[in-house]
């Protein structure tokens, strides 16, 4: 074939394509096409509808994106479900107090008598627990802390030991905790406080989940959690807390008195980040509000745990605490890096069965991982929030302790009855400079509940979609099958059924003996010949 020929035949194929896209533009319903090819009309009104289409197509393109990169980057929704949600349905919090004094000098002092320790001198002792209780203090002591784990090695003392001299001589609960009210009602509520290691010491927990440490030979005390059916600091706990300023010995911190924190019970307390100040000498008063959030079936089925964000129940199971909380899945990585950096555990972390418990030299180790998960959680850890939690928003207000009128409640009276103190001025002199007092109750009468939604489900993101074409286009599922039926019904089928014919005739010119290549069609004397010899 001629280049003459190939040009007349793609003259003509382009001929056609150009009728064929005229009459899809005059008859499509989407808007403004039929302007652009409209006859006998000025080349200014078609360059007008031009860019207007263009900017139609941009306009609907744009939004579409950013429509399409919302439902993939955020396709859940947290909403508002209640703000008077009942009280009852929400767990008390747990409250871990800790006693600014690691050590009491007057228990440290009766267990230094055991002989096993007779060679060990009590600032020497000091200086051992003081590094167990505050992580920090081991950064770049590397060299202290060697030559310490090499003393008591050479004594035959192990980190286990050293655990116990410590568990021994910190204050306990019944120590710290002159008197106890829960829901307005003097009580032995004692018993629902646990004795437990945190990452500041050993402290008490009231209303904790259940911990236990078989190694260490620790178990917190079993209760149900504790609820409240009302609010006001009457319907809450009270605690009138001794410091005992005179029976320091191992302090962390610049001040007298006491680090609080509220949390949830299944929240590991980690007292040393997130507790606040309570001083000697006041009253203070912890408002909370109780505030919960659910996840609806279909964030649980249809959104993967990276798009939502959170963890739904059951998703995530750890291995040292029986309930997921984005704080026990913290500790819990924090714990295993410890084991692959430095070989042991910390006492106040379990961690798997035959790690042994870290000695002296190793606390520069496990301080620096420790520091490493804090500053860089998610590098580290894969730690997502449950998509069901519970936290509890404080507000705090103090005041000073005691006022005037303190030595004709019956609180004092109790007071000066069980701890044998005067009633003198002698007496409210200790008050001022070793008693606080504290109060744990809901602020409102209900609670808020949140609810983690779909915010874009698929017949959501159609309409979102087709209500974003249609205003900038105006294209609609009409318009969608006009195009297929143009593309595929009316050119490209069409199209290759004529190049299916013209291959199919080749083949059978082909197919022809050769002296009638040239004549494939028979003419009409030929065919009049053939008819009268026959």
């Amino acid at each position: 074939m001629s280049s003459r020929q190939i040009s007349i035949q793609s003259q003509k194929a382009g001929q056609k394509a150009g009728k064929a896209v005229k009459e899809f533009c005059d008859t499509t319903s989407i808007h403004g096409l039929k302007y652009i090819t409209e006859e006998k009309s000025h080349w200014l009104k078609r360059v007008m509808w031009t860019l207007v289409f263009l900017a139609g197509i941009f306009f609907s393109g744009y939004f579409c994106w950013q429509m399409w990169n919302k439902w993939v980057d955020s396709p859940v929704l947290m909403s508002l479900d209640s703000n008077r949600y009942p009280l009852k349905n929400i767990p008390f919090p747990a409250v871990t107090i800790c006693n600014v004094n690691k050590v009491s000098k007057t228990k440290l002092l009766r267990v230094m008598e055991d002989p096993r320790y007779e060679n060990i001198t009590y600032e020497k002792m000091q200086k051992t627990l003081r590094y167990m209780t505050k992580l920090d203090r081991a950064i770049q002591n590397e060299k202290e802390l060697d030559n310490l784990s090499g003393y008591y090695k050479s004594l035959n003392i192990t980190s286990t030991d050293l655990f116990d001299v410590l568990k021994k001589s910190a204050p306990s609960c019944r120590d710290m905790i002159m008197d106890c009210i829960w829901l307005g009602v003097p009580s032995p509520c004692i018993e629902y406080f646990s004795f437990l290691p945190t990452d500041d010491g050993i402290c008490c927990t009231f209303n904790g989940a259940e911990y236990e440490d078989a190694e260490l030979d620790i178990k917190s005390n079993e209760n149900k959690k504790l609820r409240v059916g009302g609010n006001g600091y009457r319907m809450g706990l009270a605690l009138v807390l001794d410091a005992d300023i005179e029976d320091y010995s191992v302090t962390n911190g610049k001040f007298d008195g006491f680090k609080v924190l509220v949390h949830t019970p299944e929240e590991f307390p980690d007292v040393a980040d997130r507790g606040f100040v309570l001083g000697p000498g006041s009253e203070t008063f912890v408002g909370v509000k109780g505030i919960t959030t659910f996840n609806t079936e279909e964030v649980a089925k249809d959104v993967t745990p990276h798009q939502r964000q959170c963890q739904v129940e059951g998703e995530k199971k750890l291995k040292y605490f029986p309930q997921y909380s984005r704080s026990a899945c913290t500790i819990e990585c924090a714990t295993q890096l410890m084991q692959e950096r430095c070989k042991c555990r910390p006492y106040f972390f379990r961690a798997d069965k035959g790690i042994k418990l870290c000695d002296l030299a190793s606390y520069s180790c496990i301080s620096d991982a420790y520091e490493d998960v804090r500053e860089r959680e998610d590098q580290f850890c894969s730690c997502l929030p449950p998509c069901s939690d519970v936290w509890y928003d404080p507000e705090i207000s103090y005041a000073t302790f005691p006022g005037r009128g303190f030595n004709l409640t019956r609180t004092f009276k109790r007071l000066v009855a069980g701890r044998n103190l005067s009633s003198t001025a002698d007496g409210n002199e200790y008050f001022k400079s070793n008693v606080a007092v504290l109060h744990v109750y809901y602020k409102d009468k209900t609670g808020v509940r949140y609810k983690t939604d779909i915010r874009f489900g698929v017949e959501d993101f159609i309409s979102a979609m087709g209500g974003l074409l249609g205003l900038g286009l105006g294209l609609s599922f009409i318009s969608v099958f006009e195009l297929f039926y143009f593309l595929c019904l009316r050119w490209v089928f069409p199209s290759s059924k004529r190049l299916s014919r013209r291959r199919s005739e080749t083949v059978d010119c082909h197919s022809l003996p050769p002296g009638n290549k040239n004549n494939i069609w028979s003419s009409t004397s030929t065919i009049g010949t053939a008819v009268s010899v026959s």
